[in-house]
Formats: structure tokens, C-alpha cells, sequence
């Protein structure tokens, strides 16, 4: 059994979006996995799902055709975030599935694999080992014979608290005479021009500054005991001293190259790109005190252990040493078979962030640094538990204050329909304008009530401005009326008018009948009438009036007072 005699802590911290691969089987698919509704990312939840009640044979066959917009039709928009582990922003709209990042499946944290870190070191240190070898099994030695060097080295997984979703493009050479730059929006399709959308691809990632913990483990007591072997001192030395400056050394000539490419080969942003590789080249310190390690996926053909055969990354010449001698003409590896310098780039891009793909910042911590660490980054997770808390709390608050609202809005709605039913106009304006206090923006929904409960209103104004008049007017009548029957029927010279004036000043007298002096007083003026009047006329007024003279006088009075005028 190996037997681990050094270790060391190290703090890995996130430099250029970095994504570890689950694998092909669980990257998310649109319209299975999640939806997109309003810009953001819904990463469905089936259990939250099928706890809201919602119909799941017509959710299976939404699933089976992809329909996006029937899932969040069915679900409903305000179930969807309930229904989704997590909803995030979409940074940019894709056809491709979204690669998902690996996750420790107890925490459902993501994990850089120590497997992963181990890789990206192996590459490099083969290509600092080989010399001129080319055997991998000659530098690194053979697990048959036990003594390959690789398993001496053990690195563990290192967990982070979250990750993003970043788009990637594709910077790609095209041939138009020379070789140029420019930007793949399609299978046969490179542009001059950069555009997010066309040929990318969204990945989950870890994004700058986030930072995990890691421990490589040695086992040099193991290492000492395998045959004497060509490289074994300076696997040594590289083990107990130079493994970040060896690191450092190939990340730097890497960038270098990188960066030669980007300039050679310049198009709409790639100043961005070379930007974002002078940042990383001035992070590699001169006393290698941590190391700048590139790795995992999106980091390309150039960061594998085949990247020793280019001295750089030109496409018209690249320069390769072959058997103590150089052969210019165009990429030879070392075998004789012809092989091409990689001629595109996977490039995550993120607000005006254009970054080559899985940069990380190694750092070695003694104990003590690393148990600060683990206690700030406890305190950092109770600050965001506790932020999390009051968010939750706040959420809370607010939902609660909508639903209250909410109740109110539809008992005043209610109310302003009552008053409406009931032709109570003003009473459904009171009831809309309470409504919309509430809810400003819903005022639109009333603008039918309110524009009918207006048009009530304003012919009810008109109404009361009818009747005011006539209350004047009958005000001005009853004035008119406070004289005696003699005075009011004096300037009288037509029976109806005379009989119309005598009823009129009985109503605003409150009389019910006439007493004598007044019947005296009316019986003189149709006698005065009868001789001022042709006969023909009088007789003529008096039939037209005998209804009016019973109404004032009785049946047989008036009867006896018409055979009395009129007959004689």
C-alpha cells in the first residue's frame, strides 16, 4: 500500500471561466431539461413539478416534442420558479444543449475533479520531462512495471459554492488567399464580424474569483523505492521543489503564443482576447509563489500533451524541429504525417469579457491559512445564509403584501360592478378610484365602467340642473300665488287660462275647495267674461273648461253653474 509522506493545501482560484464536464448524458436540453420565459433560464425540477399538480402525461408529451412554450403554458409562468432548482439569466440565446457542469452528488455542489487538475499537470510536465522523447511511457514510466510516475501524485476534488452560465464562440481562421480571423456562425460560416449568436454554445461554469480547495498528496517514500530511472532526480526535484515554476514556464510560453496568434491574425475583437492574455501573463509571478494553470474543457488542441510539436501557432509556417534539423514547410509532426496547428479557438465571452476558457490561480497554504480560510469562507456562507434568509423573508413580506393587495384590488372591483348593477354612478367611481390606488397600472381595466358610470353622471348633473330650475320656477310660483283669488285672476280674459290660474292658486294655497267669497269672486269674473266674449267664443271656452270648473268647484256646482252662464 502507497503510503502518502507529503502533502500540500492548495487554494484554487478561478481566473477565465472555467467548466468541468458532467458528460454528453447530462447536459441540459431546452424544452426537457429547462425552459427560457422572459430572458432567464428555468432548470426544471420533476418532483417540485408534480408536487404543484400539474396534468404529467400532457407534461410527457410537451417533453417528447420539445414544446418550450406549451411546458410553461401548462406549468403556468408564476409556478415556474417554484417548479425550478434554479433560475439564472440567459447570456445568450443557443440551439445547443448547455453543457453542465459535474457535481458532487451528495451536495449537488460543483466539483473541479482532482482527476481533471491532475490531467492538466501531466500535460505539462511531459512536455517539461520529454527532451527529445516522444514516448510517454519512457518519461512517464509503466503501470505494468509499477513505477509510472503519475501515480506518486494524488489531488483531490475540490468544491466550489456555485456556478454561471457563460456563451462561448468560436474564433476560427478562414482562407481567403491568406489565412484571416474572423468569427464561426455556422457549419460553412466564418464572419468578419463578432456576433453572440450562430455556432455558440452555453456552458455552466465556475466564473472569476470563486475559489475552492484542493490537497496533492505525495508519495516520495514510494517514489525512491522504483528502479533507477532516466528522469527519476528530476522527477524528484519537480515533486519537492520547481512544480509551480514548471507550470508557470509552460503557461507563460503558451500565452506568449496565443497571444502571437491573436495578433496575426486580428478581426472584430480579438484585441479583447489579447487584453484579457496580457492580464493573465502579468498574474505569473517571478518568484512562482503560486502558479497559473490552464485546463478542462474549451481549452483547446494547444493545451494537450501534443502542443510539444509547435513552436508556435502560425498556420501558413510553422517552424518544427525534427531530428536535430528544421522543416519549414508546413506543420510535419514528428512521425512524417502531415498535421495542422489548430486553427480555431473556443472563447467565453461575458459582458465585455472576452477570455480563453479555463484559467486557474494554484496557490500552496500552510495549515494555518487554510484554516482562515475555511473560517472566512464559514462566516462569508453565514453572511449569505443570513442574506439569503432575509431575502427569503422579504420575499415573504412582499408576496404576502401582493396577496393583500391583491384581495383588495378584487373586493373593490367587485364593489364598483355592485354599484354599477345597483346605477349607483358615483359610488362606482369611488370604488374604481380605490382600485387603482392600489394598483396604478391596472386602471385600464375600468376605463368601460369608468367612461359608462361618467356618461350616468354627467346626464344626472343635467337632470339636477332641470330641476333646479323648476324649483325655481315653482319656488317663483308660489310667490306669485301669496295674493287673493280676486288679485290673481283679475287681468284674466280667456276661461281655460282662467280656470288653469284658479287651480294653480288653490295648490300653492293648500285649499281643497273654494270658500264662498272666492266662488262669489270667480262666478263675477265668468260673468264678466260672458258679456266681454261673443257668445259663440264664451260658449265655446266653457265647454272646453267644464272639466277644470269641476275639478274646482264639484260636479254640480260647476254643472249648475254652466246651465246657469251659458244656458241662462
Amino acid at each position: 500500500m502507497e503510503t502518502i509522506n507529503k502533502k500540500y493545501d492548495l487554494k484554487i482560484e478561478v481566473l477565465t471561466p472555467l467548466s468541468i464536464g458532467a458528460g454528453a448524458e447530462k447536459d441540459w436540453v431546452r424544452g426537457v431539461d429547462f425552459v427560457v420565459n422572459k430572458g432567464k433560464i428555468y432548470k426544471l425540477n420533476l418532483k417540485k413539478i408534480v408536487r404543484e399538480g400539474v396534468n404529467i402525461d400532457r407534461l410527457t408529451s410537451f417533453f417528447a416534442s420539445k414544446n418550450e412554450q406549451g411546458i410553461i403554458n401548462l406549468i403556468t409562468e408564476p409556478k415556474l420558479e417554484k417548479v425550478s432548482d434554479f433560475v439564472m439569466p440567459l447570456p445568450a440565446d443557443s440551439p445547443n444543449d448547455i453543457k453542465a457542469f459535474v457535481k458532487n452528488q451528495l451536495t449537488g455542489k460543483p466539483i473541479l475533479a482532482g482527476s481533471s487538475l491532475k490531467g492538466a499537470i501531466r500535460s505539462i510536465l511531459f512536455d517539461y520531462l520529454r527532451d527529445r522523447e516522444h514516448d510517454e511511457k519512457q518519461v512517464f514510466g509503466s503501470s505494468v512495471k509499477g513505477d509510472e510516475f503519475m501515480r506518486f501524485i494524488k489531488i483531490s476534488d475540490a468544491e466550489f459554492d456555485g456556478t454561471s452560465l457563460v456563451n462561448t464562440k468560436i474564433f476560427n481562421l478562414q482562407k481567403k488567399g491568406n489565412w484571416i480571423g474572423g468569427w464561426k456562425h455556422g457549419g460553412r460560416d466564418t464572419g468578419d464580424t463578432f456576433s453572440p449568436k450562430g455556432f455558440n454554445t452555453i456552458y455552466e461554469c465556475l466564473k472569476p474569483m470563486q475559489c475552492g480547495f484542493a490537497s496533492i498528496m505525495l508519495s516520495l517514500s514510494q517514489f525512491d523505492k522504483i528502479d533507477n530511472h532516466s528522469y527519476q532526480q528530476e522527477k524528484r526535484g519537480i515533486l519537492n521543489n520547481d512544480l509551480f515554476k514548471v507550470i508557470n514556464n509552460h503557461t507563460k510560453e503558451y500565452l506568449k503564443k496565443e497571444k502571437a496568434f491573436f495578433e496575426e491574425y486580428s478581426a472584430d475583437k480579438t484585441n479583447l482576447i489579447v487584453d484579457s492574455i496580457n492580464n493573465l501573463l502579468n498574474l505569473i509571478p517571478s518568484d512562482n509563489s503560486y502558479c497559473i494553470l490552464k485546463m478542462s474543457a474549451g481549452s483547446g488542441f494547444h493545451s494537450i500533451t501534443g502542443d510539444w510539436q509547435f513552436e508556435d501557432y502560425s498556420i501558413d509556417s510553422i517552424t518544427l524541429k525534427r531530428n536535430g534539423g528544421t522543416d519549414k514547410s508546413f506543420g510535419y509532426n514528428i512521425d512524417g504525417k502531415k498535421s495542422k496547428s489548430a486553427k480555431s479557438r473556443k472563447i467565453a465571452v461575458y459582458g465585455e469579457h472576452f477570455d480563453l476558457m479555463g484559467f486557474v490561480k494554484l496557490t500552496a497554504i500552510s495549515e494555518e491559512e487554510k484554516e482562515k480560510e475555511r473560517l472566512e469562507r464559514e462566516a462569508l456562507a453565514r453572511e449569505q445564509a443570513e442574506n439569503e434568509r432575509k431575502q427569503r423573508e422579504e420575499q415573504e413580506r412582499l408576496e404576502n403584501e401582493l396577496k393583500k393587495k391583491e384581495e383588495e384590488f378584487a373586493s373593490f372591483y367587485k364593489l364598483a360592478e355592485e354599484a354599477y348593477s345597483a346605477e349607483q354612478w358615483s359610488e362606482v367611481l369611488q370604488h374604481i378610484e380605490s382600485a387603482v390606488r392600489i394598483f396604478s397600472d391596472r386602471s385600464s381595466r375600468f376605463d368601460s365602467l369608468k367612461s359608462i358610470a361618467n356618461e350616468y353622471i354627467k346626464l344626472q348633473e343635467q337632470q339636477k340642473a332641470i330641476d333646479e330650475v323648476k324649483q325655481k320656477e315653482d319656488e317663483e310660483r308660489k310667490i306669485a300665488n301669496k295674493v287673493s283669488l280676486a288679485e290673481k285672476i283679475a287681468g284674466m280674459n280667456k276661461i281655460p287660462t282662467l280656470c288653469g290660474n284658479v287651480k294653480q292658486w288653490m295648490k300653492y294655497n293648500n285649499l281643497g275647495e273654494l270658500t264662498e267669497d272666492d266662488k262669489v269672486v270667480l262666478k263675477s269674473k265668468l260673468l264678466d267674461l260672458g258679456k266681454s266674449l261673443k257668445e259663440k267664443e264664451f260658449k265655446k271656452q266653457m265647454n272646453s273648461s267644464i272639466k277644470d270648473l269641476t275639478l274646482i268647484l264639484g260636479q254640480d256646482l260647476a254643472q249648475q253653474w254652466f246651465d246657469e252662464i251659458v244656458k241662462g
